[in-house]
């Protein structure tokens, strides 16, 4: 286990906020597979959907499989982002020489800088903003049980 990181592999995240007013909007689909690679690809080389709007939902086709969905907006009050990390700020906060987090003081509304650590603090940034996406699922549309249908907690 690396220093910092607690038995259950978390990490502690740190979003950079300036990413949040420059995110460019943009359009997204959840398609139903798994892509085994993490390295970035030309998406839309290969998915340009030409959405045909039936009477029981969305349809489009991918590498000739019919994919059926829905548009799901995101709630009012929320906003969505694509998010990445940023390998260049984790490598100058990794020492902790030029970000640093802020942690609660004594209770008394004081905040104090606090070191990120290598190896367990991560920064992430917005890459693009979304207020809504299509979801897709292969030849059914996906059921309200879909993990993106999460109802949103009330105040």
């Amino acid at each position: 286990m690396e220093s910092g990181e607690d038995a259950t592999g978390r990490h502690r995240l740190h979003l950079r906020p300036d990413t949040l007013r420059d995110a460019a909007p943009a359009t997204l689909h959840l398609l139903p597979c798994e892509v085994l690679a993490s390295r970035p690809a030309p998406v839309e080389r290969f998915f340009t959907p030409a959405i045909r709007q039936r009477a029981d939902g969305l349809e489009v086709s991918f590498r000739g499989r019919t994919l059926r969905g829905e548009e799901v907006v995101v709630p009012p009050g929320l906003a969505g982002y694509v998010m990445e990390a940023d390998e260049k700020a984790e490598v100058l906060t990794g020492l902790g020489r030029k970000h640093k987090s802020r942690v609660e003081d004594d209770g008394e509304g004081q905040t104090r800088p606090e070191p990120l650590e290598r190896g367990f603090d991560r920064c992430i940034g917005a890459t693009a903003s979304f207020d809504r996406f299509h979801l897709w699922g292969l030849e059914t549309i996906p059921g309200p049980d879909a993990k993106v249908h999460a109802p949103v907690p009330e105040d």
